[in-house]
Formats: structure tokens, C-alpha cells, sequence
């Protein structure tokens, strides 16, 4: 069931710009904003107006209604999509020149990021204290999600999840998305999905490394096209290295790889628990390890660096 009510996005990276587009091809009513212009522009120029963007905070709250803070709620209820780094999540949702002032009472409030689960359950008893409705949305599907659907994992008020759950199906491919319970446990979810993906990229490296290694002058494209179909390891991210093999210059990508947290995240989480989380530990290591010179020749860390680039868009350096 679709809603005429507008849904506002706040940040237009990667993954920002492309729920905008998806929603706005699905029929949503969107309004967006971006602290710098070039990606205002461009999801102008995408919805050839139809987007309302802009980078005012205030103009583009303002369109949602009233962006005035009041103690009383609307008639109008207004639904907001944060799409922002988890380091500025905070100064973002309560800072004095933010969007802090102009939330009200009624609101809804979706952190669609990657935020540590502990910090989201604060959060929302922070915006639950001011009569905000807050909501966690783990997001996967990194630069494919606007055309293949993302996977969306939702925590926060259930009472709530009925109006915002036509977004999030949108969003979807269609059944690939669930309310996970209660606020955080999205962000849980989430963070447990990243650090499986530490561990699936390593492993895929190594073996990968392991076979570059041999003298059988394998040709991994072919060898990839045979893991693909009907094998116990076919994935996408078995099809992701298919990509590398055919089109990536592996030879002159660097072994370093970027890590935004999420694997190290689990980690701590598994060991509170009491829970052995020993591969994913050897994964997140293996990426720290990284920045070191004499780790980023190694044949596994140019894998695990072009799988992110696929799914992700994440850059890579240069040897």
C-alpha cells in the first residue's frame, strides 16, 4: 500500500541518493537534502524536478510542514530518513543548528545507516522522550540496491511500523525485509550481517590466494564461472569476483583495505555474549593488519579490497 505522505532524505552519498531514486520511481512523494551541492544537483537533474532537493536544512524540513519545534504534535505527520555516517548521527539529530530544533512531537525519525545498536537504543529513548517515533534501518545492497532492491532490517515502535512500512517494502525487493523487533535491533541485525561479510570476503580471498599461488596456471574467471552454478559456495559475492577476474587490473590494486568498523563491532558484541566469533576476529585483524606496506602485496587483501569496490563503491589505492 502506497502513501501520498512525503518521506525527507538526509544525505545523498552512495547509498542516500540511491533510496531517494528508488522511491521517487516507485511513486513516493520525495524531499532531499545534502550538505554539499553537487549531489543536490544531480538528483535534480535525475527527476528533472521532480525531487524536491535542496541543501537548506530548514527549506527542506519546511516542506514537510511547519519545521518549527512544538511541544504538540501535527495533524501532519512527518517522516524523516537519515542517511548519514554514524560519527555525525548524533550531533545531526540533537545539535543546536541541525535538525535537533526542528523535530516535533509526532514525528518519525529512520536512521538508515550503520550505527552501533547500543548508541541507536539511546538514541531512541532520547527521541522517544520528546515524543518522536524512532526507527533503525540495517541497510544492505550497496551500489546495486536501487536497481536489484535493498535488504532492509528494521527495529524501533511497533505501533509505528504499520506507516512506514510501504517505504520500506519499496525499498525491498519485495520480501527482503523485516521488522526486527525493538529499537536497536535493526542496527543488531545489521552489524551481525557486516561481520558475517568480514568473514565470507576472507575466506573467499584466501582461497582465492591459495589457487593464485599453485603451479596450475589456473584461469580464476573460469574457475569462478564453475563455483557460480549448482556449488556449495555460489554467492554474489562469488559473482562479485567473477567481475574482478574479468575486468579488474588486480596487479595494480593495492592490499589495503578500508574498513568503516561494523566487523570490529560484532567482535565485542560476540565476546559480551560469551559467544565465539574467532573467524570474524581473524577477518577484522586481517584488514588492520592492512595498513601496514608489507601486508598489501598479499593476493587475498586485492580480492577482499575489489570485493568492497563491487558491492560497495568503495574505493580502492593504488600500488
Amino acid at each position: 500500500m502506497k502513501t501520498n505522505t512525503p518521506i525527507t532524505i538526509f544525505g545523498l552519498g552512495r547509498m542516500g541518493a540511491q533510496i531517494a531514486r528508488r522511491l521517487h520511481k516507485k511513486g513516493f512523494k520525495v524531499h532531499a537534502w545534502n550538505r554539499s551541492i553537487e549531489p543536490v544537483e544531480e538528483l535534480q537533474k535525475f527527476s528533472k524536478g521532480k525531487i524536491k532537493v535542496s541543501n537548506d536544512l530548514s527549506e527542506v524540513v519546511g516542506w514537510s510542514g511547519n519545521g518549527k519545534a512544538s511541544k504538540t504534535a501535527s495533524s501532519k505527520q512527518r517522516i524523516f530518513w537519515v542517511m548519514l555516517p554514524h560519527a555525525i548521527v548524533d550531533e545531526f539529530l540533537f545539535g543546536n543548528d541541525q535538525l535537533g530544533p526542528m523535530l516535533r512531537k509526532g514525528d518519525i525519525v529512520i536512521d538508515g545507516g550503520n550505527s552501533f545498536y547500543k548508541l541507536t537504543m539511546e538514541r531512541a529513548a532520547k527521541m522517544k522522550a520528546k515524543g518522536i517515533h524512532y526507527f533503525d534501518c540495517g541497510t544492505s545492497g550497496g551500489v546495486w540496491g536501487e536497481k536489484n532492491g535493498f535488504a532492509l532490517m528494521v527495529g524501533g515502535p511497533k505501533a509505528k511500523w504499520p506507516v512506514i512500512e510501504p517505504y520500506i517494502k519499496a525499498l525491498s525487493a519485495g520480501d527482503n525485509f523485516t521488522y526486527c523487533g525493538v529499537s536497536g535491533a535493526g542496527h543488531f541485525v545489521k552489524m551481525v550481517h557486516n561481520g558475517i561479510e568480514y568473514g565470507m570476503m576472507e575466506a573467499i580471498g584466501e582461497g582465492y590466494a591459495v589457487m593464485e599461488a599453485s603451479g596450475f596456471k589456473l584461469h580464476l574467471a573460469d574457475v569462478t564461472r564453475v563455483y557460480q552454478k549448482g556449488s556449495v559456495v555460489r554467492s554474489w559475492l562469488i559473482d562479485l569476483c567473477r567481475n574482478i577476474f574479468e575486468t579488474e587490473n588486480i596487479a595494480k590494486t593495492s592490499g589495503k583495505i578500508d574498513s568503516n568498523g561494523e566487523g570490529e563491532w560484532t567482535v565485542i558484541t560476540g565476546k559480551e555474549l560469551g559467544v565465539d566469533v574467532r573467524v570474524i576476529a581473524d577477518a577484522v585483524n586481517v584488514r588492520n593488519e592492512s595498513a601496514d606496506p608489507k601486508n598489501q602485496k598479499k593476493y587475498s587483501n586485492k580480492i577482499v579490497a575489489l570485493m568492497r569496490k563491487q558491492f560497495g563503491g568503495h574505493k580502492t589505492h593504488g600500488v
